[in-house]
């Protein structure tokens, strides 16, 4: 598909979507979880933004050197603020060593956390350069586990609604 049909495709789509009020958790598992679920360690690293629809996303390492990214959506959003806030006090303090020892700022891409995550795969298409779309694949976290900066192990999330 060129790069013209991709921006009429976007254009004139319906927005499917309910209105975020009107989404129970029952709902909210329905359109998340559609694949099985699997469990993966994924190391995160401080790439973080928000959605447009006010999920988190997180950029990570699955396996050490596939890149995806991890999806923390509708009220597990609220529930993955301490992975948030554990991510930006690395880099936070990756950031002021450097200063004090005058090196160079960390890489973002070196500064990872270990995270257990159970989670389904879904289908990402985004346009290339040339208009092209390509496919990539984002984790919807589920529920998860990490060590806190004390090495307390922090749990996350719930089972989706079957």
């Amino acid at each position: 598909m060129g790069r013209t049909a991709a921006r009429l495709r976007t254009k004139f789509m319906q927005n499917r979507r309910t209105p975020a009020r009107e989404i129970t958790p029952k709902s909210e598992d329905r359109g998340l979880f559609k694949k099985e679920l699997g469990q993966f360690w994924v190391a995160l690293v401080p790439h973080i933004k928000h959605s447009s629809r006010g999920d988190l996303v997180i950029r990570g390492y699955l396996n050490g050197t596939s890149e995806v990214f991890v999806i923390f959506a509708g009220r597990r959003t609220k529930q993955a603020l301490p992975i948030e806030n554990r991510l930006k006090t690395m880099f936070s303090r990756a950031s002021h060593a450097a200063a004090r020892s005058k090196a160079d700022p960390p890489h973002i891409n070196r500064i990872r956390l270990p995270v257990h995550i159970e989670g389904a795969w879904r289908p990402r298409f985004q346009a290339d350069e040339s208009g092209w779309d390509q496919r990539s694949f984002q984790l919807l976290a589920s529920r998860w586990a990490f060590a806190d900066a004390d090495g307390v192990t922090n749990l996350g999330g719930r089972p989706p609604f079957s």
